[in-house]
């Protein structure tokens, strides 16, 4: 679970807002040094915390990937509340357009080291919360350059629309690596809006404290409370009491109740969404597996590429929340990811 003692060159993408991605440059395995592979990684944190160089980073990605010759850029975003879902979806827009930039502070590192990425070879990733940026990357043809593979590692964003997501919800009983503080969420929900349009906030780290994990600045007890109330999907659509509205309808009318001005918000799946690599745990409490099997269902009906690791009995994020280690068959499962990754670039 832990982080690469790699080095990454950091590099701010979007100066108005001070948001940063890191990018790791390949240290072998590299065919040719003008036409880089490039793995586009979204952090997990429930959408509202999380950040580019958390503790749980996984070291596949910031040390083998580069290692195979890839260039790995693990990007922070604007969080959600205040910033909307939209802000991420733009973040995500500026991102792509700034790393296919020939002006950019990136390419002229890359450069003074004779490296030059290749924009039709991008693979976008997404752990938990950090899926939805990687599904608005996935589907979104205005996202341009388009990625040609998509990784989603139980990943939070394939059905908005669900009881889990809709209806009041206890989560605690599946977080007890998680000292949840409600006041702290009252108090930051309080907070946001204060000076106007509220503080932007692109990062809240996790970290170990006292065997337990939190973050920076105590964001993830909104993910609890949210969930609690039954208030993440007003959260995200930014419609109050949406959530009370569609909980007294079936799961089939819900979409009906949305507001055609939001219904982007949900990226459904588009014929211009590229092949996807989803696995899940089949006993995620946090995140459910109705998300990533409601993925894999839309593309499948649209005759896209699905590659699926139903991980029958495990939980969120593939590891024991009771002693942290990694589930049974986790090398396995990253074996076949980096295949699948290699594959679709060429390697």
């Amino acid at each position: 679970m832990s982080a690469s003692t790699i080095s990454p060159e950091t590099f701010v993408y979007d100066k108005r807002h001070n948001i940063k991605l890191d990018a790791y440059l390949p240290t072998s395995g590299i065919k040719d040094k003008s036409h880089l592979p490039v793995f586009v990684h979204f952090h997990g944190g429930g959408i509202v915390a999380g950040s580019r160089d958390d503790t749980f980073l996984p070291a596949w990605i910031t040390s083998t990937l580069p290692s195979k010759g890839f260039l790995v850029i693990s990007a922070d975003y604007r969080l959600l509340f205040p910033s909307s879902a939209d802000d991420i979806i733009t973040d995500v827009h500026t991102l792509f357009s700034y790393i296919a930039s020939p002006s950019s502070d990136l390419s002229a590192v890359l450069s003074s080291q004779g490296f030059a990425l290749d924009t039709t070879r991008i693979v976008v990733s997404g752990e938990s919360g950090g899926n939805y940026p990687a599904k608005a990357a996935a589907t979104l043809a205005s996202v341009q350059p388009r990625p040609i593979a998509w990784v989603d590692r139980c990943g939070q964003g394939g059905d908005w629309l669900s009881d889990h997501w809709v209806k009041p919800y206890n989560v605690l009983p599946f977080t007890p690596f998680i000292i949840y503080d409600k006041a702290k969420a009252l108090k930051i929900e309080r907070e946001a809006f204060k000076g106007g349009e509220g503080q932007v906030v692109v990062k809240s780290a996790n970290r170990m404290v006292d065997g337990k994990i939190q973050d920076d600045l105590g964001r993830f007890n909104l993910f609890i409370y949210w969930l609690e109330q039954g208030l993440f999907v007003d959260r995200i659509l930014g419609l109050p009491s949406i959530s009370a509205k569609l909980a007294t309808v079936s799961h089939d009318e819900r979409l009906s109740l949305i507001p055609a001005d939001k219904r982007h918000i949900l990226l459904p799946i588009t014929r211009s969404t590229c092949p996807i690599f989803v696995v899940h745990g089949t006993a995620d409490g946090m995140v459910p597996f109705s998300d990533s099997e409601a993925i894999a269902k839309e593309m499948e009906e649209q005759g896209l590429e699905v590659e699926k690791r139903w991980r029958e009995g495990d939980s969120h994020a593939f590891f024991n929340p009771v002693t942290f280690q990694p589930s049974a068959g986790v090398e396995k499962l990253v074996d076949d990811i980096l295949s699948w990754v290699g594959n679709k670039v060429g390697i």
